[in-house]
């Protein structure tokens, strides 16, 4: 990922941002200025309702994950993804190859922007995206 102070970083605390207003504004109903994990779950329930934020979100994700700026995830990228999501280090065995699904060997950015959509919003088990930051289960 990214270094901080720069113009992408600053591009990624602004989605995280934005998200948390998102997130406060459409849950936290009772306005005391604290998400609890059922107010979590619940606007997680509301994105699917919501797809071209969710989407919105791809771009700059995408950037971030993509260090070396070739306009693509490679394996190695994707890895580093994944052992950010868990803040560890995560055994990720095929699931890139799951995720690669013309096998080139790397995510394009409509195929993130696909699978990020996904991951976020999807509730089909079958679908790729579900393992965008790694195997189910191993958080």
């Amino acid at each position: 990922m990214r270094r901080e102070g720069s113009e992408l970083a600053a591009r990624v605390d602004g989605v995280l941002k934005g998200w948390w207003q998102h997130l406060s504004e459409t849950v936290d109903t009772d306005r005391d200025g604290r998400i609890d994990m059922d107010d979590i779950l619940a606007m997680v329930d509301h994105l699917p309702t919501i797809p071209e934020a969710v989407t919105a979100t791809a771009d700059t994700i995408f950037d971030a994950v993509d260090e070396n700026a070739d306009g693509r995830i490679s394996r190695g990228e994707h890895q580093r993804l994944v052992d950010t999501w868990h803040g560890r280090p995560v055994e990720t065995g095929g699931v890139f190859d799951r995720l690669d699904q013309d096998a080139d060997g790397y995510l394009s950015r409509p195929e993130f922007a696909a699978l990020w959509t996904q991951f976020w919003i999807s509730d089909d088990p079958t679908e790729p995206g579900n393992l965008m930051c790694g195997p189910i289960g191993a958080g």
